[in-house]
């Protein structure tokens, strides 16, 4: 696959890289207003459009959180490999939070710590506008309601306070959003049910096999997240004894964007822990 990466590399680079994984339907300036002072502490910072998502290609085939035939958790080292990277420090949103998990149970060696931010997964209750994209048809029929109306009032429910949306934010959204929603929908299906949300028997899976990483972890969430509710943080504080649970004020679902400032009073120095 051709996938498409934005960096931030540091004028002294040390061997600390972090790589950060976006959420669904989104692209990787998600991470813009965070990423140029994690370059300052010295880490490139890579960010990187998913598979099907942004500008990637789309995957050549499915089964996203699959167990036994993921895409996700290996392809986070493959794009690590292709970049030359041997160990990372890996964060994910949303989505990505997900992703992030099941790659540092994939390869626990490789990952010198991880960060998620309003994760999914985490808890099994999902909102049910995503469930209802997994029914037939609603594939189609999330691509001819995706308009510039809707993406706009998608976008803004990611946020606290939507006047702190930037200009530019919403203009990817607009370019990125809409051809996204296809593989938005794929996405979901591999581990959500309408009827149940995230389907158990994936869930357990892949926090058994979460039980091989035992790095730091970093659990990150806006207290006003609309999208998945701040209460699954709580879920996080059993994923392992070195796990550390902040919850961020006056904060939606994209903490990055809406909050990077309180973001990275928590991230970088957890990061230099993590590397100490």
């Amino acid at each position: 696959m051709r996938i498409r990466v934005v960096e931030e590399r540091p004028r002294t680079e040390r061997d600390d890289p972090v790589l950060m994984i976006h959420g669904l339907g989104g692209w990787a300036e998600n991470w813009r207003s965070v990423m140029p002072a994690i370059a300052e502490s010295g880490r490139r910072a890579i960010a990187f459009d998913l598979p099907g998502f942004g500008e990637s290609d789309r995957p050549r085939r499915h089964g996203h959180f699959d167990p036994a035939r993921p895409l996700y958790a290996p392809f986070v080292f493959a794009l690590l490999d292709a970049l030359d990277v041997g160990r990372a420090h890996i964060a994910g949103h949303s989505l990505g939070g997900a992703a992030a998990y099941t790659a540092a149970g994939w390869c626990p060696e490789r990952t010198r710590s991880l960060t998620l931010i309003a994760p999914g997964g985490l808890g099994a209750s999902l909102a049910r506008e995503f469930r209802m994209l997994t029914l037939p048809g609603m594939g189609l029929l999330a691509r001819l309601w995706r308009t510039p109306t809707a993406t706009r009032q998608i976008l803004y429910a990611c946020f606290y306070d939507p006047a702190a949306c930037p200009d530019d934010l919403l203009a990817e959204a607009l370019r990125y959003g809409p051809p996204s929603v296809g593989e938005m929908v794929r996405a979901l299906r591999s581990s959500v049910s309408f009827r149940h949300g995230v389907r158990d028997e994936i869930r357990r899976a892949w926090l058994e096999r979460g039980k091989r990483y035992q790095g730091r972890t970093l659990v990150v969430w806006g207290r006003e997240d609309a999208i998945l509710p701040a209460s699954d943080a709580e879920e996080a504080r059993s994923l392992s004894a070195r796990s550390e649970v902040r919850l961020i004020d006056r904060c939606g679902h994209l903490v990055m964007a809406e909050c990077p400032r309180e973001l990275l009073d928590v991230m970088l120095p957890f990061l230099d822990g993590a590397a100490a």
